[in-house]
């Protein structure tokens, strides 16, 4: 009798005692799992897919579930930029050249953002401050005031190459556009088409248009940064002397005068 109530309790304890995650496979949900399962949303169908209750239905919980790690979808938001950001090498050499720190800083940038399509939108849109975009905007604007730079116009610099990189991303790889200059055949198609142009309305185009739509992502993106640096390096040389630009810059709209000009 006693071994049959024990083995009773048993049974008992066996029965209402719920399994733990181990027991049942179940991986315990997480902000990281949820920043994760949103990156992939965003990556497989683009920013204006992600929604609670898609990432819920890729982690297998209900959309209730989600709230215990995030606060709201605009919240989700940053933190996948964040989790994005934090994948780009901040590491530079900083005896080396300013234009070789921040050129590599550029390329490794476009490189990360490439390789999670729809994100580079994203971050153009809401531009985050997180301590990940605080760790990449310091990585770019440092060697650019180390250069010679004053703080505005090196502030202005670190934003045109940061600007040019994610606008660059935005196009990635896998874009329509960019496919059509890497399959050989439709390149070659629209080459002939360029070729093709009447010459007296379209000169231009006809004899260049080519080099313009051509399979050379990273001579182009290299290129666009050799002529910021070059516009820079120009710009080091009158560092102490304000540009109109900047003196035009508090000038109220709709008056002609020009601050700082008698």
């Amino acid at each position: 009798m006693a071994g049959q109530q024990a083995g009773g309790a048993g049974s008992r304890s066996l029965r209402f005692n719920p399994p733990d995650d181990r027991e049942s496979g179940r991986r315990p949900l997480t902000r990281e799992r949820v920043v994760a399962e949103a990156l992939g949303v965003i990556s497989a169908d683009g920013a204006q897919a992600l929604s609670m209750r898609a990432v819920a239905a890729r982690l297998g919980v209900v959309p209730g579930a989600l709230y215990r790690h995030v606060r709201s979808k605009e919240q989700l938001y940053d933190l996948v930029l964040d989790a994005v950001l934090a994948e780009v090498d901040c590491q530079a050499d900083h005896g080396g050249p300013w234009t070789a720190q921040v050129g590599l800083l550029a390329r490794r940038l476009r490189a990360v953002l490439e390789n999670h399509p729809g994100i580079a939108a994203l971050l153009k849109a809401r531009d985050p401050v997180s301590p990940a975009s605080l760790a990449v905007a310091e990585a770019f604007l440092a060697p650019l005031s180390a250069a010679g730079l004053p703080g505005r116009r090196a502030a202005l610099a670190f934003r045109l190459v940061y600007d040019y990189t994610v606008g660059f991303a935005l196009g990635d790889p896998t874009s329509p556009a960019e496919q059509r200059l890497r399959d050989t055949a439709t390149r070659q198609e629209l080459h002939a088409f360029l070729r093709s142009l009447p010459a007296d309305r379209f000169p231009a185009l006809a004899a260049h248009g080519t080099h313009a739509w051509a399979n050379d992502r990273d001579q182009r993106f290299d290129s666009g940064l050799d002529t910021l640096f070059r516009g820079l390096q120009a710009n080091l040389g009158s560092a102490l002397m304000p540009s109109a630009a900047v003196l035009r810059v508090d000038e109220p709209q709709g008056r002609g005068r020009r601050h700082g000009l008698a």
